[in-house]
């Protein structure tokens, strides 16, 4: 029984570590960003796509790794602080777009293309929806101590 329970602490370590490898990633890659922007380097919109494609299937597989790797309670808190969190962030969302008019946006963040609106309301509710579900998250594990 204690091999199983070594097993599990380890596949858990190894999941916290691809966690938390994958937030500095991105950490990193938004600061470089950030300090392009700065320097008045705009790096092409086709390396970003690129990046994002060959990204994309990387991140689902360490996702998913790490879902095969952390025990039950780990997997109710993800799944209680998603539903709550995250999904009811993003119905809030479409009620907040809808009062919202186009007069209004102008004139809170300025003149934009339609592309640029498109990404400025999908990393909104991206960043919304993430600090909600990880209130809920913290909120959940706060509960069951």
């Amino acid at each position: 029984m204690s091999e199983q329970n070594g097993t599990q602490a380890r596949r858990q370590a190894i999941a916290l570590r691809m966690l938390v490898g994958c937030g500095m990633f991105g950490a990193v890659c938004g600061a470089s960003y950030a300090l392009l922007n700065k320097m008045g380097v705009s790096p092409p919109s086709q390396w970003m796509g690129i990046s994002l494609l060959i990204l994309t299937p990387i991140l689902v597989g360490i996702s998913v790794i790490y879902w095969r790797n952390i025990d039950e309670a780990a997997r109710e808190a993800h799944k209680f602080a998603w539903f709550w969190g995250g999904s009811t962030t993003m119905l809030l969302g479409v009620g907040v777009a809808l009062l919202i008019g186009d007069d209004r946006l102008v004139a809170m963040a300025g003149p934009h293309s339609p592309s640029e609106w498109f990404a400025i309301g999908m990393f909104s509710l991206m960043a919304v929806q993430l600090a909600a579900y990880s209130l809920v998250w913290s909120i959940w594990w706060l509960r069951q101590r």
